[in-house]
């Protein structure tokens, strides 16, 4: 798992990471399907700001392997 906070990156296989979710976050990780992102942010910030920062490099997203 990578986490984004910010502008920096947490790797779960160098350090362990806790996420707290209330009942809607668990519905809507639950609903991801083949997605790879997922993201929360206030209420009040501009959806064009978060969708650029959403965008992460590709070999991040290739990194995160999905066991069967």
């Amino acid at each position: 798992m990578i986490v984004k906070m910010g502008d920096q990156y947490f790797d779960s296989d160098e350090q362990p990471i806790m996420l707290i979710l209330n009942s809607y976050e668990k519905d809507h990780v639950r609903n991801m399907g083949e997605q790879k992102q997922y993201c929360a942010f206030p209420s009040d910030y501009d959806i064009e700001k978060i969708k650029k920062w959403m965008k992460v490099p590709q070999e991040l997203l290739d990194a995160v392997e999905y066991l069967e």
